[in-house]
């Protein structure tokens, strides 16, 4: 009999979550960047294989928020943590554990469900993995602890082949041909916010967001996409805009390029830049833009 059921990646931010997920699925559906909380919402990674299914929700990192976009990111991770039938955490072994390490597992420790401890970057602690284990290992229990790099691929099939062993017999959730049951245009928005966060620094990368206003496939085979991106302050617009709109075409023509190969299609882009100001702190905001 195949399995199915979902799996929760869980952590706190900028541990590989994403780039795991995006390595699991050989497709990338989920932004990737070296910011710190760059997920912002929920994204379902769909994996299949002859052993079954495996539906990965891929949450916003778990941290101390500071307004109020990090408490409504913060309760979207905590409240998906009890949908799975599995825990995936994923950690940073390149580092020592964290404060916000064992803020997850506090948050972790009294949910009844197997939970599997995945210890990423292990091309950067292979010379010292047993110490890396061990001091991971200790931050609570776990049916299985193991090291992993989602960027060399190091030990990513016998992750997955120990998730299918904690998983429930069943017929598949979703249907096997489709990748993610995210809604194209919020993998497209996040596929924008990602070159974004590429591109830029400081404050404007965590003061952005992006909006998907018009999504239309044209008679010619090609999609029209027409996005508008939110900051905060007029001095954040012009920085993302750059001279002579240089920054924002780079941002435009490699957000193109992802999305096109995303869709499969050829596409049109459209981006305007727009301010919103103090957007991060309003309740009425996050709502019109999709934090709800």
């Amino acid at each position: 009999m195949r399995k199915s059921g979902i799996v929760v990646l869980c952590g706190r931010p900028n541990t590989g979550k994403s780039t795991l997920l995006n390595c699991i699925l050989k497709e990338k559906i989920a932004p990737v960047t070296s910011k710190p909380q760059t997920t912002r919402k929920n994204l379902k990674g769909i994996y299949n294989d002859e052993r079954g299914q495996i539906v990965f929700i891929d949450s916003p990192g778990i941290h101390k928020p500071i307004h109020k976009l990090g408490e409504k990111m913060v309760k979207y991770a905590l409240n998906i943590l009890k949908e799975g039938d599995v825990l995936l955490w994923v950690v940073d072994g390149s580092v020592s554990p964290t404060d916000e390490d064992v803020l997850v597992s506090q948050n972790i420790k009294d949910i009844n469900k197997p939970k599997i401890l995945a210890i990423n970057k292990r091309d950067l602690f292979e010379d010292r993995e047993n110490e890396v284990l061990k001091d991971y290992g200790s931050l609570g229990e776990f049916k299985r602890v193991i090291p992993i790099s989602a960027i060399r691929g190091d030990n990513v099939d016998s992750l997955i082949e120990v998730l299918f062993s904690f998983l429930p017999e069943g017929e598949p959730l979703y249907p096997e041909d489709i990748l993610t049951d995210s809604m194209e245009i919020d993998v497209v928005s996040e596929l924008i916010r990602e070159k974004i966060l590429i591109h830029t620094k400081e404050e404007v990368p965590h003061s952005v967001a992006v909006i998907v206003e018009e999504f239309k496939e044209r008679e010619n085979g090609k999609v029209y996409i027409r996005a508008n991106i939110y900051v905060e302050r007029d001095s954040q617009k012009k920085i993302l805009i750059g001279y002579k709109g240089n920054m924002l075409k780079v941002i435009g023509t490699e957000a193109r390029l992802e999305i096109e190969k995303f869709l499969g299609k050829p596409v049109y882009l459209e981006l305007w830049v727009k301010v919103y100001k103090n957007w991060r702190k309003k309740e009425e905001a996050l709502k019109y833009l999709g934090f709800k």
